[in-house]
């Protein structure tokens, strides 16, 4: 037998495989509206640049621009918007857990949420955007 371990998964792919089972650890901290805006503007511009958005950082490297919208870091997280036209979006997609002050205009051209959490579904509802534009030119 061999003694070397076996392929291990990392830990995103194992929360997104048990998100269900794993909503518990929530209560350990980053559910609240005191998000570390920081940090997850940080991760959003990792996860455009790796989904081959092109973003532009303003002078203060405090806000980015890129074709669909724009980013900033607020005192309470992340505040992202998205323009365009017939987003794929409903209400309830800015209400979940990990955003606030989610709005949809009702023409549903516009889009802005904050962010107080960079988890599995702030990155799947980022990742469904980039898709829909990037399909979309």
């Amino acid at each position: 037998m061999s003694k070397s371990p076996g392929k291990s998964r990392d830990l995103d792919h194992l929360m997104e495989q048990n998100s269900t089972e794993l909503e518990f650890l929530s209560a350990y901290g980053g559910s609240s509206s005191e998000g570390d805006g920081e940090a997850i503007f940080s991760a959003l511009q990792r996860f455009l640049k790796a989904g081959g958005v092109e973003a532009k950082l303003n002078k203060k490297k405090d806000s980015i621009k890129f074709s669909f919208g724009k980013a900033s870091i607020g005192e309470r997280g992340c505040k992202i918007t998205f323009k365009g036209t017939d987003l794929p979006l409903v209400v309830s997609d800015l209400l979940q857990p990990g955003f606030t002050h989610g709005k949809l205009a009702k023409d549903r051209r516009t889009c802005s949420a904050n962010m107080v959490e960079w988890g599995i579904e702030q990155r799947r509802f980022i990742e469904r955007m980039v898709e829909y534009f990037t399909h979309a030119e």
